[in-house]
C-alpha cells in the first residue's frame, strides 16, 4: 500500500515516533542520548516549534510537538540526519540508523494532549526501566516537576489544566501520572485513522482544510507541469522531450532529478503520476527526488522560478 502524504500546516500537533533500523538500538550510552537531545534543542530553536514531551528509549524515541512555520518533515530531517552523521562517525558505523520513515500522527490537541503526555512519560514504567518512573533521566517528565531538562519544554499548557497555582498544578499532575502507571500499551494511540490522524471525523475534516490552505500559502501557486518541463529544460540546455527518453547521461540525470523535485514541490504531482509521464518506475522518481533534495541547486531553482514568473 502506498504511503499517505504527510498533512502539514502551521500549528499542527504531532506525536512523532522514531525507531532504530530493524529495531536496533540507536543509543549506546549517555553521550549518545545527550547528543540526540542537543540536536532536538538545536532544531527547536532554529525551527521555532513547541515541544510538550519526549522520551528516549534504547531503540526508539517519542516526541510530542507543535509546529509553526517550518513543517515537521524539515524538522525531523534535520534532527535525524545530523544525529546519524554523529552516530556513524563516533561508532564507526555505516548505513541507515533509523527505520525508514518515522511515524507522525496528527492529533487533536484539545482531546489528547494530557493523555499523550502521560503515555509518553510512562513509557519507561511500562518496560520497568526503572521501576520508579520519576527517576528516569531521559524524558521530559522532570520539566513538569520543576527540574531542568536539556531541551526546553512548554509545560504551561499542560500544567495550566491542573490549576493556577504552580505548586498545586504540579501535585495534581503527579497524581494524574500515578493514576496511569498501571496502563499497558495503548494501541489506540498507534491504530489511527488513515494511518495519520488521532481524532474524530470533525477534527480530520478541519485539519484537512487547514493543510490545503497552508500548502498553497507555503508553496505558492501551483505550476503547470508542461511549463515546468520547459523551464527546467532551458536551464539545463536540453530538449524538453529528453526527460522521457532513455539514457543516463549525467546532465540528463541531474536535470531529471531537478524536474522531479520541483514537480513534487511546485506542481504537486505524485511519484506515481511523474513515473507515468516520464515513462519510468515510480520508485525511481522517489530516488531522484531524494538525490536532488540532498544537493539542491538553489541558484538554478531561482532562475527557473524567474522564468516561470514565480517569486
Amino acid at each position: 500500500m502506498a504511503r499517505k502524504p504527510r498533512v502539514e500546516f502551521a500549528g499542527a500537533f504531532y506525536h512523532a515516533i522514531v525507531r532504530g533500523n530493524q529495531r536496533q538500538d540507536i543509543f549506546r550510552d549517555d553521550k549518545d542520548r545527550t547528543t540526540y537531545l542537543e540536536r532536538v534543542e538545536h532544531y527547536r530553536k532554529r525551527c521555532d516549534f513547541k515541544l510538550y514531551a519526549y522520551v528516549l528509549m534504547s531503540n526508539h524515541v517519542h516526541l510530542l510537538l507543535e509546529t509553526r512555520q517550518i513543517p515537521l518533515s524539515k524538522i525531523m530531517q534535520g534532527i535525524q540526519f545530523t544525529y546519524t552523521q554523529y552516530y556513524n562517525r563516533r561508532h564507526g558505523s555505516v548505513g541507515h540508523l533509523f527505520q525508514g520513515r518515522y511515524k507522525a500522527i496528527l492529533c487533536d490537541r484539545e482531546a489528547y494532549l494530557l493523555e499523550l503526555v502521560r503515555y509518553i512519560h510512562l513509557n519507561p514504567a511500562r518496560l520497568r526501566r526503572p521501576k520508579d518512573p520519576w527517576k528516569y533521566q531521559w524524558s521530559s517528565q522532570r520539566a513538569y516537576l520543576g527540574e531542568r531538562t536539556p531541551v526546553e519544554i512548554d509545560t504551561t499548557l499542560v500544567l495550566g489544566q491542573f490549576g493556577r497555582a504552580l505548586a498545586q498544578a504540579r501535585r495534581a499532575y503527579r497524581e494524574f501520572m500515578e493514576e496511569g502507571i498501571g496502563q499497558g500499551h495503548m494501541e489506540g494511540y498507534y491504530d489511527v485513522v488513515d494511518q495519520r490522524f488521532l481524532g474524530d471525523e470533525e477534527f480530520i475534516e478541519k485539519v484537512d482544510k487547514r493543510a490545503q490552505g497552508w500548502e498553497v500559502e507555503a508553496k505558492g501557486p501551483k505550476v503547470p507541469f508542461s511549463r515546468l518541463v520547459e523551464a527546467v529544460a532551458q536551464e539545463h540546455g536540453i530538449a524538453s522531450d529528453a526527460f522521457a527518453r532513455p539514457g543516463r547521461h549525467r546532465r540528463w540525470v541531474r536535470a531529471r532529478a531537478m524536474l522531479v523535485y520541483l514537480a513534487r514541490e511546485w506542481s504537486r504531482i505524485s511519484s506515481k503520476e511523474l513515473g507515468s509521464r516520464l515513462h519510468r518506475d515510480p520508485s525511481l522518481m522517489s530516488r531522484l527526488y531524494a538525490m536532488y533534495q540532498k544537493d539542491r541547486d538553489r541558484q538554478a531553482e531561482a532562475r527557473v522560478a524567474r522564468w516561470l514568473g514565480r517569486k
